[in-house]
């Protein structure tokens, strides 16, 4: 079974974390939605309250194959504020397993130079943060273990695209079609 860890930090854009949480059960996946802020009810940039599963000191490295990042402002600058976040992102990403950023949550990943010579995508406006990216103007992009998502609109697009990635694409298009994704 997969496991995943979405990270949320307050102010984090709500429909970015759980619609990928939700299209990942539905695949099978073992979700855990994971408070940053260390209160286990997160608060979202609509104010939609979240409990969550687990703590960042509950994410295991060895055990996970993804760690998410949804955006969100002001979530997204406060998943880059925290050094425990950016710690667990490279610790993904050094051992080969997959990271995957949404809307302004990429630019966590470009402060850490981790674009650098990948394709990627993120909110209009957030380019400049991606340092050294080639940006692609797709709802969701793959690169090397890598998936970024452009924002709310394309949160379904960066879902599948995150099961593409860890399942295949027959699973992908099978658990499209059931979900009667157009």
């Amino acid at each position: 079974m997969k496991r995943a860890y979405i990270l949320l930090a307050s102010g984090y854009e709500e429909v970015e974390a759980l619609m990928p949480a939700d299209v990942m059960r539905r695949a099978g996946y073992e979700v855990y939605l994971v408070s940053a802020t260390g209160e286990p009810i997160v608060k979202g940039a609509h104010n939609i309250e979240v409990k969550t599963d687990a703590f960042l000191n509950d994410v295991s490295v060895e055990n996970g194959d993804l760690i998410m990042l949804p955006g969100g402002i002001p979530g997204a600058t406060n998943l880059l504020a925290n050094e425990k976040v950016k710690n667990l992102v490279s610790r993904f990403y050094e051992n080969g397993r997959w990271v995957a950023a949404i809307c302004a949550a990429p630019m966590v990943l470009g402060e850490m130079r981790l674009l650098q010579g990948k394709k990627a995508t993120c909110y209009p406006g957030y380019e400049k943060h991606l340092h050294g990216a080639i940006i692609v103007n797709s709802p969701a992009v793959t690169d090397g273990k890598i998936i970024t998502g452009k924002g709310v609109g394309a949160a379904m697009a960066f879902s599948l695209e995150i099961v593409k990635n860890l399942s295949g694409e027959a699973e992908m298009l099978e658990l499209k079609k059931k979900m009667v994704v157009e």
